[in-house]
């Protein structure tokens, strides 16, 4: 009974607080409900402020695309042949201008060897004609003339003298003509003597000249082709990267379409991003990026936009950019999937405010100030 009794006490107290504190609560809500109504009143509105701060603002997009190598092609070799060597393996680092592989080069070069013992051949007559007739040769067809120049005075004096004999009967008409045919043989012999002696001291006509000449540049020509297909049998890196695939094993028969390697150069990588229409205006060769990949989510990579395509696809409605990302160490492979940011616009140290401190009326933007306290 008695605990009965300090329990009942207990109860009215926490109730008399409680009618007390309602009691307080109402009265000053009243309060302030009358002090709003005349503020009110007064046309004051009471409204929530925010400081105008400076802050660095910009804006920026997030697209995707695939990490691909600045440069990638399939190396095939310019001559048919059987391969000789091979010097990379896959995934090998290679310098422009290595030698990858190289062809048996025995048959390019007997031909080479060829044309070499050719040219030199053709070479020596051109200059042979250049150089014109030797003296001895000149001394010898002029002995040759008067040789023959004294046959054909001989040989005219004999067939006067038959003539004169014919006449008075005393030889016969056989001998007649065998002193004719004398002459006429030795009047040719003179001619042609003659004739040779006038081309030496003239030297080569100018057709002979130029068909010689002609014929000099054609076998040099050769000669560099059959040059120039020797050295085709070293198959050569275009320029620096890494052996992504080999295709091929020494003592393959292999031809101008048989692939020997890939190559791949990730020093630096690119993605190519499809920018939406509605950004272009803001677009500019030399922005800045940010990259990450799935592969390396707590890593961020730098990049810049290299270039800019000149039309949009008709189908997306977007343009192709390149971001190229420089890669060192070679943490970037190509096939990865990566995340973009592209930065549009920058404005260091701008005026700030909320967003639902700007108001819009009439198609015009404004905001309230605070000034001597209203």
């Amino acid at each position: 009974m008695i605990q009965f009794k300090g329990y009942h006490k207990w109860f009215l107290f926490t109730f008399f607080v409680f009618l007390v504190g309602l009691l307080l609560y109402r009265g000053w809500a009243l309060t302030q409900k009358k002090s709003q109504a005349n503020r009110v009143k007064r046309g004051e509105i009471p409204v929530q402020t925010s400081p105008v701060i400076k802050k660095s603002f910009s804006y920026s997009i997030v697209l995707t695309g695939d990490i691909s190598p600045l440069m990638q092609v399939d190396l095939f070799p310019k001559v048919s042949g059987y391969l000789k060597r091979i010097d990379v393996q896959l995934g090998d680092p290679v310098s422009q201008g290595k030698v990858i592989a190289e062809i048996d080069d025995t048959e390019y070069l007997l031909k080479v060897k060829e044309a070499e013992a050719k040219l030199a051949q053709i070479r020596a007559q051109f200059e042979e004609i250049q150089k014109g007739t030797r003296v001895e040769e000149l001394r010898q067809a002029e002995e040759a003339v008067k040789q023959a120049q004294s046959r054909f005075e001989n040989a005219k004096i004999h067939r006067e003298r038959i003539v004169a004999l014919y006449q008075r009967g005393v030889v016969s008409k056989k001998e007649w003509d065998l002193a004719e045919m004398e002459f006429k043989v030795a009047e040719a012999q003179l001619m042609s003597s003659l004739e040779h002696l006038k081309l030496l001291r003239e030297g080569a006509r100018q057709e002979v000249r130029e068909a010689t000449h002609a014929k000099l540049k054609e076998v040099e020509s050769i000669l560099k082709q059959e040059t120039l297909r020797l050295e085709y049998t070293k198959i050569r890196a275009p320029f620096s990267g890494e052996i992504s695939r080999r295709y091929v094993d020494p003592g393959t028969l292999v031809s101008p379409s048989t692939p020997i390697v890939s190559l791949v150069h990730t020093e630096t990588v690119k993605v190519v991003a499809h920018i939406p229409e509605k950004e272009i205006p803001l677009l500019r060769v030399g922005m800045g990026a940010k990259i990450w990949t799935e592969a390396l989510p707590e890593k961020s990579f730098e990049g810049k936009i290299a270039q800019i395509g000149s039309a949009l696809d008709m189908s997306t409605r977007t343009i192709q950019a390149e971001i190229y990302i420089p890669n060192p160490k070679r943490l970037l492979k190509p096939g990865m999937f990566a995340k973009v940011e592209l930065t549009l616009s920058e404005k260091p140290q701008t005026l700030v405010i909320p967003k639902v401190a700007l108001l819009e009326e009439g198609g015009e933007k404004f905001v309230f100030t605070v000034q001597e306290g209203r």
